[in-house]
């Protein structure tokens, strides 16, 4: 559960790891400098459980904060 709820708080905080963890390389181009820029696509596979964890983890805390607040 620990690192379902890392890949979810990355994916939802924007962090860019989850969304690479989640792609596959299409291509590479080689710039004038000698760098190489990498082509990747998200595989919606791999992208569809990260949201699903990530909508889960929102659900649960929605679930919590509504508690705690009736608690009161």
């Amino acid at each position: 559960m620990g690192a379902a709820w890392r890949a979810a708080s990355g994916f939802a905080h924007g962090r860019y790891w989850p969304n690479l963890r989640g792609s596959q390389p299409r291509g590479a181009l080689q710039g004038d400098d000698g760098m190489h820029t990498i082509t990747l696509v998200i595989d919606e596979d791999q992208h569809r459980p990260l949201a699903e964890y990530c909508h889960s983890m929102l659900r649960r805390l929605q679930e919590h904060y509504t508690a705690r607040a009736q608690a009161r």
